[in-house]
């Protein structure tokens, strides 16, 4: 019987960690360890802003000690002495050491599920994972399936809704274009066999970031899927302890800072890729020229960025493939932020526009992309009602939703 190792990153969670661990008292019809990683850099016992965290932290530990009735495996990296040594510190770090531990004593063919402590499982959600795992036995991970519950803070709220409302298009667009990059980079929505993170060489640690660049990792590798049920229900709420992502983002813009870090990027920049990735078989054969060769040439130092591939990769699968890796998520994105920064667009326009063009792609979409096509012409987002916001984001995760589980059903 397959066991489920459930790795939690902690710093500074006395409000949501109890809450995270009713959550996996509701986890039936698996078998499952949970770890958890109670983190802070050594430097802060000495700082003075730093002691209320500290403080935080030993609550964490004496709370997750208290608990008996999971098993529960403790790492403290919080306690003097024991934290992490400089340059050395952040969520990356928690997520490898905790993955790490595991990986020491799991079987191979046991999962690794990635989780924070400030997120809350639905019922069935581990049995869910085991059983897509099952279903596709060789598949090397899971982005799994996410949605942020609503609060009674309208500005927190309003600030989550206009983000998810960025990760959803953005994945929407990815998914379109057929991209193998089509995730959503969720720390807190992540599973993968053990033997997996073995074979990939483990988890990269960055202060941030290290769940995008882990899913590249694994989509280099093989097939991650990308459907759970129930999908997991990160909190909403404001965030300081890295620079990108959701809290990051609340926090953001409910101090008002208009930033255009999350913008709706045009649909056709999102064509221009996929131009690009339609002509590798044609490069395979001889040089022609790219939409995106220009911005390849300045990110490769060559004057040809698929020559080196076409001398290496002798058959064309193995050329498409090498052109995939090469042509990354991360190459994706800077292109698109390169673009964006040289001719920014209104996001009520694109998304206007983007509802105009694919919104009625998918069956039983057209009615409701229809719909709030009409209301955007009239009002601007910001003049939205929080309903109305959440009404967009419900309608781009159905949409999502039917890309993802198509994925899933397919072979």
């Amino acid at each position: 019987m397959v066991t489920v190792h459930v790795a939690i990153p902690v710093q500074d969670e006395v409000e949501h960690l109890p809450s995270c661990i009713d959550a996996l008292r509701q986890q039936d019809g698996v078998r499952f360890v949970t770890w958890a990683c109670v983190n802070q850099p050594e430097a802060w016992q000495h700082d003075p802003d730093r002691r209320a965290v500290c403080e935080a932290n030993q609550a964490c530990l004496q709370l997750l000690s208290d608990v008996t009735d999971l098993d529960l495996r403790i790492i403290d990296r919080a306690s003097p002495a024991r934290g992490w040594p400089p340059r050395r510190d952040g969520v990356g770090h928690a997520r490898k050491e905790l993955m790490d531990a595991i990986c020491a004593a799991a079987a191979p063919q046991d999962l690794i599920v990635s989780l924070d402590a400030d997120t809350l499982v639905p019922q069935g959600y581990l049995q869910g994972l085991v059983a897509a795992f099952a279903r596709h036995p060789a598949a090397c991970g899971i982005a799994a399936r996410y949605f942020h519950p609503l609060t009674e803070d309208e500005a927190v709220t309003r600030a989550m809704l206009g983000y998810e409302i960025y990760m959803r298009y953005y994945a929407l667009n990815l998914w379109r274009i057929a991209s193998p990059y089509s995730f959503t980079a969720l720390g807190s929505a992540i599973a993968l066999p053990v033997y997996v993170y073995r074979k990939v060489g483990g988890l990269t640690p960055r202060t941030s970031g290290e769940d995008f660049y882990f899913l590249q990792k694994l989509t280099k590798h093989g097939r991650v899927l990308h459907w759970s049920d129930p999908p997991v229900a990160p909190a909403t709420r404001k965030s300081w302890r890295v620079p990108v992502g959701t809290g990051q983002a609340i926090v953001a813009a409910c101090e008002g800072e208009h930033s255009d870090r999350y913008p709706l990027y045009p649909p056709e920049l999102f064509d221009r890729v996929r131009r690009t990735t339609e002509a590798f078989p044609d490069l395979f054969a001889a040089p022609a020229e790219t939409p995106l060769d220009g911005f390849l040439r300045e990110k490769t130092n060559t004057d040809d960025p698929w020559q080196p591939l076409r001398e290496n990769h002798k058959t064309l699968d193995r050329f498409v493939r090498a052109c995939h890796e090469r042509l990354d998520g991360l190459r994706i994105l800077q292109y698109l932020k390169a673009e964006y920064r040289q001719a920014p667009s209104d996001d009520r326009e694109t998304l206007i526009d983007w509802l105009d063009r694919h919104g009625r792609v998918l069956p039983g979409t057209e009615t409701e992309a229809s719909h709030w096509r009409s209301v955007l012409h009239e009002r601007t987002l910001a003049d939205l009602s929080t309903p109305e916001l959440d009404g967009i984001r419900r309608m781009l995760f159905r949409m999502e939703d039917r890309y993802r589980r198509e994925d899933y059903l397919r072979g």
